[in-house]
């Protein structure tokens, strides 16, 4: 059921975006192509007037006229029109949409320091992380040169270094840090200068993942790895609250855990192939684009992968924090029925690639290219004839042309042909009689 009529890819499924109007809280948005023609629709999962599971699809331009927006959701409806392609859309871009509005038009004073902080925290989180790739970098050329020092330097270390107040600290973080862009020139076979120019770009791809660390060294920034962290903690009072819950709520409990499964061990796939590639650090100064691209997959794995559990996190923390206050267990009855609703799943080709559902020319890519050509239905494969039908007279009206006919020329129709076959049948009688 899932692997048939969930979309297929992370692209397909959409992008959240946190609007503050109730009614669209979980809304996502996702682009098409009509001919060379790109269009974008807005994604409305359990709309209010729909079934429990179904999702209102509609073109994004009309989501204005489906609810009113204040000035904050006006701008992110805004931005996402002016994007250009389905990257300017991803998870990470539409983050840094909704906190530049809501610096800007967030409803009170304490959302928009709160925006502000965060941005403030990027710039932190970038600065941190180029000094950890230093810290790395550092590392790989003590090893390779056999120097026990260099090879056990960490973040801390070169902070404390940056903090010094001596100028012969300052110096000695100077002659390092060219040494060992020396080192990753030498290893990747390219110059100096071009290695301190590749540093930066390769800075702002790792940065959401927070810092490149040692064994041992922990980790407290990058925003895709703390929402990681947060989900592992949401799946853990999960687990707690599981066996406290009325019978009813057992199977929504299950459904919960299960999304939130799938999603960690999705991501911690693709952390623990990221930190296999930092560990190398050195080697991809080369500008090796295949390197390059599967940091740029792993992001996007990362980000989509994590889309939408911040908004389902939000929903449990304060109902979890008063569970044992009057009135508690109906907040968290209430917030576990709407979280198993609205969790999000990890679409079957991103998990299964090779799966027989999503191979080309299955049934499923059958059947999904004649719903939009020529409105299909995907569980028997036959054509919906009410949805054809109105097509039909569409076209018969766009060409000028009349379609629909009443009851009494049908019927004079009918009459005029059963005419034609009587006289057709005399006439064959007749020649073949024979003269006499």
């Amino acid at each position: 059921m899932r692997g048939v009529n969930l979309p297929q890819t992370f692209e397909r499924r959409g992008t959240t975006v946190p609007f503050q109007q109730r009614d669209l809280a979980h809304a996502r948005v996702r682009e098409y192509f009509h001919g060379e023609e790109r269009q974008l629709e807005a994604v409305l999962p359990n709309f209010s007037g729909t079934r429990r599971g179904e999702q209102l699809v509609l073109p994004w331009p009309q989501l204005t006229d489906m609810s009113s927006l204040n000035a904050r959701d006006a701008v992110v409806h805004e931005e996402v029109m002016a994007t250009l392609s389905a990257r300017d859309l991803d998870p990470i871009a539409m983050r840094e949409m909704c906190i530049s509005a809501d610096a800007q038009f967030a409803v009170d004073t304490e959302s928009r320091n709160l925006a502000r902080k965060k941005a403030e925290q990027e710039d932190e989180d970038r600065m941190m992380v180029r000094l950890s790739c230093i810290a790395e970098l550092t590392r790989e050329c003590g090893i390779a040169m056999g120097d026990k020092l260099m090879s056990r330097t960490d973040t801390q270390t070169l902070l404390d270094l940056m903090s010094g107040e001596t100028s012969r600290t300052k110096i000695d973080l100077d002659l390092l840090i060219e040494r060992v862009m020396i080192f990753a020139a030498e290893r990747s076979g390219t110059t100096v200068a071009d290695a301190k120019a590749y540093l930066d770009p390769l800075v702002g791809m790792i940065t959401p993942f927070g810092n490149v660390t040692a064994r041992g060294e922990t980790k407290s920034n990058g925003f895709l790895y703390l929402q990681h962290t947060d989900l592992i903690t949401f799946r853990a009072q999960v687990a707690e609250v599981q066996p406290t819950v009325r019978e009813e709520l057992e199977t929504s409990m299950v459904l919960i855990l299960e999304a939130a499964d799938e999603c960690i061990g999705y991501v911690n796939e693709r952390l623990a192939e990221l930190n296999g590639m930092l560990g190398k650090l050195a080697d991809m100064f080369d500008r090796n684009m295949s390197a390059i691209d599967r940091l740029d997959r792993l992001r996007r794995d990362v980000a989509y992968g994590l889309d939408g559990w911040v908004d389902m996190i939000r929903l449990w923390d304060e109902p979890f924090v008063a569970r044992e206050a009057i009135g508690g267990e109906i907040a968290m009855e209430r917030a576990i029925n709407r979280i198993s609703g609205y969790a999000p799943r990890i679409p079957v080709k991103e998990l299964y690639p090779d799966h027989e559902l999503v191979k080309k020319g299955s049934e499923y890519e059958r059947a999904r290219v004649r719903n939009v050509s020529q409105m299909h239905a995907w569980e028997n494969d036959k054509l919906d004839s009410e949805l054809a039908d109105r097509v039909e007279k569409g076209k018969e009206r766009e060409s000028g042309r009349k379609l629909w006919k009443s009851p009494e020329d049908a019927e004079k129709e009918a009459a005029e042909r059963d005419a034609e076959k009587r006289q057709a049948m005399i006439k064959k009688a007749t020649e073949s009689t024979p003269k006499g």
